[in-house]
């Protein structure tokens, strides 16, 4: 501990701070989100029974604000700008293979 340099007990201390964040996001969505989902629809089928209305289901994910889900997706790794880099890197690959889309124009290959 004491031959690390400060900017490696830096990136060290960063990166426990995300995971113990990360840690509390799951924990919150597995356990509490996941109860609150269970009670609300164990009461909405007992009420659908007694009503004409069918019961819509809910997950836990409707009980998580969008600044814990918008966390917990930037800490996995899975942000907006991921899946724009993802979708990029495939429309290169297909532009290499001579496939067409709708960036130039068709969904037919290129003859």
């Amino acid at each position: 501990m004491r031959q690390l340099t400060p900017r490696e007990l830096a990136a060290i201390l960063n990166e426990l701070q995300r995971q113990v964040a990360l840690e509390q996001l799951k924990e919150q969505h597995n356990h509490w989100a996941f109860l609150a989902a269970v009670i609300t629809n164990g009461f909405g089928a007992i009420t659908s029974m007694f009503s004409k209305r069918k019961h819509k289901a809910v997950s836990p994910d409707d009980f998580m604000g969008k600044e814990a889900k918008k966390m917990l997706q930037q800490l996995l790794g899975q942000g907006p700008e991921q899946s724009q880099a993802d979708w990029n890197r495939q429309v290169e690959d297909a532009k290499a293979k001579g496939l067409r889309g709708p960036w130039n124009g068709g969904g037919e290959k290129a003859c």
